[in-house]
């Protein structure tokens, strides 16, 4: 039921967002936009955002490190698989998958692994508000919030809040249940009370997994690092939104290629910041209304722009996707078994990111 719930919801979200979209633009110039891109450029684009895959295999390493190394070439697939879920599985279900493939093929807790997801989650959150830092330095971000928050209906505040807040209460309860698992696993308790007995005792069994899974936390190093890991995950996403605007001539809209690159990195930042929103597998609507809003915000034609988010969006899901259902087939495996045998694992994760993807 708290699924069918989920999923309804995330539904409405991406229908509005799509409404939106769709309501706001001359589609006939959406589609010469299509038609007259040069999907040349989509090779160099595709190669730059699993270059990012790339990136995220290392950093999810890392956070693995302290339960078991695993070999790159073993674990790149796990994190290939993973993203295909979260394209086509509803409430974030993806990240549960993950978990539990590389349990089953690493022998590690499915749940210590699903709390380093729930870390890079956090730390992907914490990247992109770092990058939007970074142009707001060069570009007017707060007349983009206020922008937004006019299209949408919503109050900047909000819209401030949806991104900024979870990301940094998620990661100060992450901190201090590393720091603090006696403490975390007690509050664990008075929360699993009203359960029955059976259930009380696996809750607080996957409780403990899931603390022990935290463990790279309790480094100031280690958390430094992770945050650098970060950084050219999404430095690689961003230079294929870069490379793809080209196609679409979007630097006529920028009076230098450097601006054009902060712009890149703005729209990144939001775009993948929308996805925190409750929404459809592939976080369909938000994507396409929050990245092609802040293009024609930064000057480029709203047909163009749209047409840009729509290709973009694509390109960002359907080789990944794709990808994963290739190794699941040469595993003999189908998207639908690991689904039923992973939903005890399940839990409700903060998005960043496009990663959904």
């Amino acid at each position: 039921m708290r699924l069918s719930r989920q999923f309804w919801l995330g539904l409405a979200v991406s229908l509005a967002f799509s409404a939106l979209f769709f309501y706001r633009v001359d589609l006939r110039k959406m589609a010469s936009a299509l038609a007259g891109a040069n999907y040349l450029y989509l090779l160099p684009a595709i190669a730059a955002y699993f270059a990012a895959v790339l990136f995220r295999t290392w950093r999810w390493k890392y956070l693995l490190a302290p339960m078991r190394p695993i070999p790159l070439a073993r674990l790149f697939p796990v994190v290939v698989v993973g993203y295909m879920a979260n394209n086509l599985l509803p409430a974030r279900l993806g990240e549960v998958v993950r978990s539990y493939y590389l349990g089953q093929r690493e022998g590690v807790s499915a749940t210590s692994a699903l709390a380093t997801v729930v870390v890079e989650r956090v730390y992907d959150g914490l990247a992109l508000l770092f990058l939007l830092a970074v142009t707001a330095l060069f570009l007017p971000v707060a007349g983009l919030v206020g922008q937004l928050s006019q299209s949408t209906h919503l109050p900047a505040w909000l819209l401030s809040a949806v991104g900024v807040a979870p990301f940094l209460a998620v990661m100060v309860a992450l901190v201090g249940a590393s720091l603090y698992p006696g403490k975390a696993l007690w509050v664990g308790q008075q929360l699993a009370r009203p359960l029955p007995l059976r259930w009380r005792a696996r809750a607080m069994h996957l409780g403990v997994r899931f603390i022990e899974g935290l463990h790279v936390l309790r480094s100031p190093r280690r958390l430094v690092t992770v945050f650098l890991w970060s950084l050219p995950v999404w430095l690689s996403e961003a230079a294929m939104y870069y490379v793809l605007a080209l196609s679409f001539g979007l630097e006529g809209a920028f009076a230098t290629l450097g601006m054009m690159a902060a712009g890149i990195l703005m729209v990144t930042a939001i775009s993948n910041l929308a996805t925190s929103l409750p929404s459809s597998p592939g976080a369909v609507g938000p994507f396409e209304f929050f990245g092609a809003a802040t293009l024609v915000f930064l000057g480029a034609e709203r047909g163009v722009a749209s047409a840009y988010a729509v290709a973009l969006h694509i390109a960002l899901l359907a080789p990944v996707t794709l990808a994963g259902l290739v190794y699941l087939w040469l595993e003999n495996l189908s998207l639908s078994q690991l689904a039923k045998r992973s939903q005890s694992q399940r839990v409700v994760l903060p998005d960043a990111g496009n990663d959904e993807r």
